[in-house]
């Protein structure tokens, strides 16, 4: 393991000095010459430098555990969050403590846990977010000093910063491409109404009238297949989640409609089914190991008691087969 010591022989500089810029105090910022800092920070990357968290955090009466609280969902986009979450706080040198759970009480025994274990900070999925009583549970984790940070919101909380995905910007992105493909009318599911909104704002004022919304619902499928087989126009499918697209990419097959052709389908998440369907499915992928890499270097940010803004990603569109 490089050491302080090392550095410093390595830039000429003291060791008090290195460790002013390496490891500056909480609440403050290392009083060093930007060049030196610069040059402190280039020679410790070069020389693969890992803070010793551990021992920096037991002179703060602190764990330098990250807690991260995510929903118990298995698929791909929480893969991306842990592997994104993952490869950054290794980089940083702070480990990660993860809790999958999705009711309110194992919500607020993730938060007393945390602060009975005096962790440095909390990256939370905000499935909570508009409960009145998960904002009170944040609000006083804050209020005793806890850093805080939230993942996949466009909402702050008792003013925690968030790392969110712009969903109006996902619904526009979809619009605009199935505009281009041709399609005269236009089929929505989707229980997210940010996705929707994108979607209709995109759409000339004379094609919205020609949106039709449906639930999620086999019965709403079938209707909506039904339709496609009636109508001869050049019809666009958004499903505001790739669950619903595969499915209803299964039930327009068995009634003899090629997705891809006269109706085009469009799906939301990128999941790992979208490349295997054949047609493979056209899908808006969502950046969500960016946003979580991006959430730890804030939280970080946070404890150092550096300023910190929330920041919404953009999703990109996929294209395949199905559009």
């Amino acid at each position: 393991m490089v050491t302080l010591s090392e550095i410093s022989a390595a830039t000429g500089f003291s060791i008090p000095v290195v460790s002013r810029v390496l490891n500056p105090p909480s609440g403050s910022y290392p009083k060093v010459a930007a060049n030196t800092r610069a040059l402190i920070l280039s020679t410790a990357r070069k020389m693969n430098y890992r803070p010793n968290r551990q021992a920096e955090f037991f002179k703060r009466g602190q764990s330098p555990v990250i807690g991260v609280f995510l929903p118990y969902y298995r698929n791909s986009l929480i893969v991306d969050i842990i592997m994104g979450l993952s490869e950054s706080a290794q980089a940083h040198g702070f480990p990660l403590s993860f809790s999958f759970k999705t009711s309110f009480e194992s919500y607020r025994k993730f938060i007393d846990e945390t602060r009975g274990r005096r962790n440095c900070g909390v990256i939370t999925y905000p499935r909570f977010q508009v409960d009145k009583a998960a904002a009170e549970l944040m609000a006083r984790y804050c209020e005793h000093g806890g850093k805080m940070l939230l993942l996949n919101s466009r909402v702050s909380v008792y003013n925690v910063p968030y790392v969110g995905i712009d969903d109006e910007h996902g619904g526009r992105i979809a619009a605009e491409h199935l505009l281009e493909r041709g399609c005269q009318e236009f089929i929505l599911s989707s229980p997210i109404d940010t996705r929707l909104g994108g979607f209709r704002a995109a759409l000339p004022p004379q094609l919205r009238a020609q949106c039709q919304e449906f639930e999620e619902s086999d019965e709403a499928f079938q209707r909506i297949v039904q339709y496609c087989l009636e109508s001869n126009k050049c019809i666009g499918i958004f499903a505001c989640a790739d669950r619903m697209a595969a499915r209803l990419h299964g039930m327009l097959l068995q009634a003899g409609l090629l997705p891809g052709q006269r109706v085009k389908l469009l799906g939301y998440d990128d999941l790992f089914l979208a490349p295997c369907l054949s047609p493979a499915l056209s899908s808006v992928s969502q950046p969500f190991k960016q946003a979580a890499a991006l959430a730890v270097e804030k939280l970080i940010d946070s404890i150092y008691a550096k300023p910190v803004k929330s920041e919404t990603l953009k999703p990109s569109l996929v294209i395949r087969e199905t559009t």
